[in-house]
């Protein structure tokens, strides 16, 4: 005769309020503290904040947030995460790293002010920042739209991470695109870097100015010396660095304006806020000194490429990244037994 089942199994293995009720235990189960899985992956978020630390501190950031997902994130998931996340970090390392050699080059030091004669040029003489700097700022009495600006400038910096996990989460498909969009709006971007390195206007030399006009500022800096000096200070250092000629395009404006695209396939109200908070990207980036007009135009436009090349390479049929989904790997970590216990025979 057949061994009965123990009676808190019995007719509730198959039940899917069970299993997530299981799944959501074995997460945070404490025995897995213990197990060699759970130390293999804190073996490895300990490396990446000493590499971080050793390499360059503008990648901490990245390392705190590889730390965080290495630890939390549910087990079913890992092989999703490392399929997605790992070419993710990957292109803004290599990006970040390689972006650092464009000012090395003699290229840069002889045609660091094209961009900037050029605009003056296309404005009838005038530099768009130096004129809104004159109109809107005044030195110790910030207005409340020197705070808006400068908050969407370092919103900048989790805005479009924040972005990419909900669409790994809810949206494979099109996070396959917005990465892939990613490569190449930050590919075209750095051979621009090389080809045509360019000072923001805040750090451009002063032969830039015109004659008799007031010196672009970075009005950022004494906003963030306002709320906080060292706060501000330690956040730059970890997730910004300046380069003096990388300037054109502005990468700023190019991945928020992706988030633009991406929301064109999303409601009107989407659409609405994703405009406007380009648009308000665009201006700030402007009228703070960090990029020209010209600047934004050749982020716009590398961007576009990017998500239409994109589009056009994944809709071809063409693999790009594994197909997980996250019913697999959620049904899979339902069938795990949890740790210290014996699966259920049938």
């Amino acid at each position: 005769m057949a061994e009965s089942r123990p009676p808190d199994h019995q007719g509730t293995r198959g039940d899917p309020e069970t299993k997530k009720r299981r799944l959501t235990f074995d997460r945070f189960d404490v025995a897995r503290l213990r197990t060699r899985d759970f130390q293999i992956r804190l073996a490895i978020a300990l490396v990446l904040v000493v590499v971080s630390l050793l390499t360059n501190r503008q990648y901490l950031g990245w390392g705190l947030f590889a730390v965080l997902a290495v630890l939390i994130l549910p087990y079913g998931r890992a092989r999703s995460l490392l399929g997605a996340f790992v070419p993710y970090a990957l292109v803004w390392f290599v990006f970040s790293f390689l972006r650092s050699f464009a000012d090395e080059t003699q290229w840069a030091r002889t045609v660091n002010t094209v961009a900037a004669d050029f605009e003056r040029w296309l404005f009838n003489g005038e530099l768009p920042t130096i004129r809104l700097q004159a109109d809107w700022y005044t030195p110790g009495g910030l207005q409340w739209y020197d705070y808006y600006f400068t908050f969407i400038h370092w919103s900048y910096f989790l805005v479009p991470h924040t972005v990419a996990v909900y669409l790994w989460w809810k949206k494979p498909e099109k996070f396959r695109q917005y990465l892939l969009g990613l490569i190449v709006l930050l590919t075209l971007g750095l051979a621009l870097y090389f080809a045509l390195p360019s000072n923001p206007p805040w750090m451009a030399p002063e032969s830039v100015n015109s004659p008799g006009a007031p010196t672009t500022l970075r009005i950022m800096e004494p906003i963030g010396r306002q709320l906080g000096g060292g706060l501000y200070q330690a956040g730059y250092n970890v997730v910004g660095e300046s380069n003096p000629i990388a300037a054109m395009p502005s990468i700023h404006f190019a991945v928020t304006f992706l988030l633009f695209w991406v929301a064109m396939d999303y409601g009107k109200w989407w659409r609405i806020t994703a405009a406007v908070y380009s648009l308000s990207m665009a201006l700030a980036l402007i009228y703070m000194g960090e990029h020209y007009v010209i600047d934004i135009l050749a982020g716009g436009a590398v961007t576009t490429i990017g998500w239409v090349a994109a589009g056009k390479w994944i809709g071809s049929g063409h693999t790009f990244l594994p197909s997980w989904r996250r019913g697999e790997s959620v049904e899979k970590v339902s069938e795990w037994p949890s740790a210290g216990r014996q699966p259920v025979t049938e």
